[in-house]
């Protein structure tokens, strides 16, 4: 009897200390916040059937309240035995310079996921005894962005002593890191620090505040002037609405200013959608009426099957109804079977009747034909209907045929 009691006893006592050892080892929510996702796309199970239960803002465009985080609160520095003796293991500073470049990554990674002074110096120190060059970059755009978030204008002034790629890469990463924690900030140092209307600040700008603010990111991009930086802009926010869902790269693109921006987001609509399914990206061209819409996402469809299957473009194209959307499928897929095969290109284009409408695409292959077959691209040029740009490769083809004819005589020794 005894004996069962004490067995009875002891079994009871594991049962606790086990029970409390899970409960100590547990994830503890005491206290803590848990730490905003970088890339947050979760929508409360409730409201998950009603993706358009938006935010709107002025420009008309919205997002879910739950795609919206709030910046980092202040960073304070550490001390330095402090990171020494952190995540990172006994030897951080070896595994900062380790020759495995996955490695070495992983420990700037680490070091700098809550970025403070003392860790970024030890990232900073680390990062220029490495090999020159853009074996680096990873490492580069990870300090340049945890320094941006830290102390930004100590680091756009260290970005000023690196070589130009070195600078071209860290100052966007800084910026972006910057708009992350401040936006406004960023945004007035930029203007106060660059002459000229294309400043590409701007680039790292929209890129950062779009992790937190989409809407405010496309009203900012919106306002930049025509040009290469909003370009590059526009093509970050549509990746930043694609990567949320397909539902919401379409209400993004819905809700831009019409124009070069939305043709231009619809046309990577249709470059997405036909990458996964070309059927369903055939449909969806289908339905749409002829517009420049239309055209955007027509050449991107057109290009997309090109690469897949020429010959099945071909004959989807040839058998599109006539409109712009057509013949701008007819010239993207002639730029890229002029390239493989052009005389299967000109065999194609000659199923066509001759007008105004073909020229971009004779015109495409005359540019393809030129540098090996000038007399072919000459008797093509000749064919095009539009006077300026008929006379234009005319006389590039003849010049290109006389090279041929009589080459320039070798220099005399």
């Amino acid at each position: 009897m005894k004996n069962w009691f004490l067995a009875v006893t002891w079994l009871f006592t594991l049962a606790i200390a086990y029970w409390a050892g899970l409960s100590e080892s547990g994830p503890s929510t005491s206290g803590q916040s848990p730490e905003p996702s970088k890339y947050p796309t979760a929508v409360k199970p409730a409201e998950s059937s009603n993706l358009m239960d938006f935010r709107t803002d002025s420009l008309g465009f919205s997002q879910t309240e739950e795609l919206v985080s709030s910046p980092s609160a202040p960073l304070q520095p550490v001390a330095s035995d402090e990171v020494s003796q952190g995540s990172l293991g006994q030897s951080p500073a070896e595994r900062l310079l380790s020759s495995n470049p996955v490695e070495r990554l992983q420990a700037f990674t680490e070091i700098l996921k809550t970025p403070t002074v003392d860790s970024i110096r030890l990232a900073r120190d680390a990062y220029e005894s490495l090999p020159g060059g853009p074996g680096r970059f990873s490492e580069l755009k990870v300090l340049a962005y945890a320094w941006g978030q830290v102390a930004p204008t100590d680091a756009l002034n260290w970005a000023k002593e690196q070589q130009h790629w070195d600078e071209h890469v860290a100052s966007g990463s800084i910026m972006s890191g910057w708009a992350q924690v401040d936006a406004g900030s960023a945004i007035s140092w930029a203007k106060d620090n660059f002459e000229g209307e294309d400043n590409p600040y701007f680039i790292g700008i929209i890129s950062g505040l779009s992790e937190t603010d989409l809407p405010r990111a496309t009203d900012l991009m919106t306002e930049l002037p025509y040009g290469r930086i909003r370009g590059r802009s526009a093509h970050i926010l549509f990746e930043k609405a694609w990567s949320m869902g397909e539902d919401m790269a379409i209400h993004w693109a819905e809700n831009l200013p019409e124009g070069s921006l939305q043709n231009f987001a619809y046309g990577e609509l249709g470059e997405k959608v036909a990458r996964e399914d070309m059927n369903r990206a055939v449909d969806w061209l289908n339905s749409i009426e002829e517009s420049e819409i239309k055209v955007a996402v027509s050449e991107d469809v057109s290009r997309e099957m090109a690469r897949k299957d020429v010959q099945q473009a071909a004959t989807w194209a040839h058998s599109l109804p006539e409109g712009d959307s057509k013949y701008k499928a007819v010239e993207e897929i002639v730029k890229f079977w002029s390239k493989k095969d052009p005389a299967a290109a000109a065999g194609w284009i000659n199923q066509f009747p001759s007008s105004s409408k073909m020229d971009p695409a004779v015109s495409t292959l005359v540019e393809q034909i030129l540098p090996k077959d000038p007399e072919g691209a000459l008797r093509w040029a000749e064919t095009i209907t539009d006077e300026p740009t008929r006379k234009k490769l005319i006389l590039r083809a003849e010049k290109k045929v006389k090279e041929q004819k009589f080459p320039p005589s070798a220099p005399s020794p």
